[in-house]
């Protein structure tokens, strides 16, 4: 029996966030996404925690500032980390703090699946025409947030979906539908629009699983499942080292994007792969340094 939406909204209403998050997070989106802002705009948006982890980041080898300066200033930080890496780790600080990895949960798998996908879903929003870029890498950015909240609110009931995927062999989504009624798109999606994060974004995210349903913001949807799909066969362990060998292992992903009705040209297709290694590669390394420094 699916739980009912009033005892949804109360649970989603008792999840603890960094005080100031959901005030903080549309001010500092509305920076990013804007081309004439600059890293003091950005600045002024931050609570202590995120200036804090912002500095953190800035001061990792990946930006090659350990062993040769300490970053100290708010503004030097968001200028070496870039506005696009800034809104990752934004967006994913109230989640990272909600879990930690364990035997269930692999967090730190979750954390570069939810970039990849962001990545990849802007890649293809470029590449087909289909879709705002900007507001699918963030709808893919956030598309599993969900399973965070499911994960660590609704604990009776992630062991009975277990019990189910185990069981009967059905997938986990299939799971969460037959237990609680909704799947981790429409629960994250819940959460998002308690915190004002625009519709074009939060429907990419409910529909992420099931895009033929969407009635509004159908190409967000589609992209970005078609990004999860992609980012599903993606190992960051990868060296990335050749693109020709790239292009074959993964040339068969056109026929994924032609589920968008476009047909890419073959210039278009070799720039889309061209873009999509690039990406992948710049973000192998963000995520070396980054956790690599967190282990050390």
């Amino acid at each position: 029996m699916g739980l009912g939406n009033d005892y949804i909204l109360d649970r989603l209403s008792k999840i603890e966030v960094l005080p100031t998050f959901p005030d903080v997070v549309g001010e500092v989106m509305k920076v990013i996404e804007d081309p004439m802002s600059s890293a003091t705009d950005l600045a002024k948006s931050l609570d202590p925690s995120m200036a804090g982890e912002i500095l953190r980041v800035a001061n990792t080898a990946y930006y090659g500032t350990r062993n040769f300066r300490n970053i100290t200033s708010i503004e030097h930080a968001i200028a070496i980390i870039g506005f696009e890496n800034l809104s990752h780790i934004v967006l994913n600080m109230p989640f990272m703090s909600m879990i930690q990895s364990d035997s269930v949960f692999d967090r730190t798998r979750y954390i570069t699946h939810s970039l990849v996908c962001a990545v990849l879903s802007r890649t293809i929003s470029d590449s087909t025409g289909v879709a705002n870029p900007g507001e699918v890498y963030l709808g893919g950015l956030m598309h599993d947030v969900g399973t965070v909240i499911i994960y660590r609110y609704f604990h009776d009931e992630w062991d009975r979906m277990r019990t189910l995927v185990n069981e009967k062999g059905i997938t986990w989504t299939a799971a969460e539908t037959e237990i609680l009624s909704f799947d981790h798109g429409y629960l994250g999606a819940e959460l998002l629009n308690t915190w004002n994060i625009p519709r074009s974004v939060t429907d990419g995210v409910r529909y992420h699983h099931c895009p033929e349903v969407a009635e509004e913001n159908k190409g967000h949807a589609i992209v970005i499942n078609l990004g999860n799909k992609f980012a599903k066969r993606i190992d960051l362990r990868d060296n990335f080292s050749s693109f020709d060998e790239f292009l074959n292992n993964y040339r068969d992903v056109v026929e994924l994007v032609r589920d968008l009705g476009v047909d890419l040209a073959p210039s278009t297709e070799l720039k889309f792969f061209e873009k999509a290694f690039i990406e992948l590669r710049n973000t192998k390394g963000f995520f070396e340094g980054v956790l690599e420094e967190k282990h050390d």
